[in-house]
């Protein structure tokens, strides 16, 4: 009986915790802007001159609504959005970017062909950090069926290229 009281708190407390763990509800932000990216810019460029590949390979962008970015962020953040396989062309044709005023507070780079997502800030289910300082971008799982259908129904709804297709590999029941 001792350690159910025990045990309990703790596992309380764990859980609680995971909830917290998502730094995109901590972001201080006043708008999302999705782009729809052009083959122009090759993906190291992505993490060490961002602003740049905005201007010149940007085909189009698309301001979220409030609840469009609640519910992204919320995908961003949580653990169970990510673990599924992933290949590595890391290609990315779908930028997220987050503004406070004109400023650039965070940004994501999506390769919907290889189920790949780079980030500008650590998350907690990502693998591996490459870069130093400003220029550091993180490299998560892949994105699970879920994730994926929320990222490319706002694709669809845009009319962005690079929309995930009936039969996709990433997308099928496993």
């Amino acid at each position: 009986m001792k350690h159910l009281f025990f045990t309990l708190p703790l596992t309380i407390l764990s859980v609680c915790g995971q909830a917290q763990d998502n730094p995109f509800k901590k972001l201080k932000y006043d708008k999302v802007v999705i782009f729809d990216m052009s083959d122009r810019c090759h993906p190291k460029e992505w993490a060490t001159d961002f602003g740049r590949v905005l201007k010149d390979c940007a085909i189009k962008d698309t301001s979220l609504s409030k609840a469009e970015s609640t519910k992204l962020s919320e995908l961003l953040g949580n653990k169970s959005s990510y673990g599924a396989g992933t290949a590595s062309c890391f290609d990315p044709h779908l930028a997220i970017v987050y503004y406070q005023g004109k400023k650039i507070v965070a940004h994501v780079s999506v390769c919907m062909d290889c189920n790949r997502l780079s980030l500008s800030m650590p998350v907690n289910m990502q693998k591996i950090g490459y870069g130093k300082g400003k220029e550091r971008i993180y490299s998560a799982d892949g994105m699970r069926r879920s994730f994926r259908k929320y990222l490319n129904s706002l694709l669809r709804k845009y009319s962005f290229s690079h929309q995930s297709q009936a039969g996709d590999i990433w997308d099928m029941e496993r």
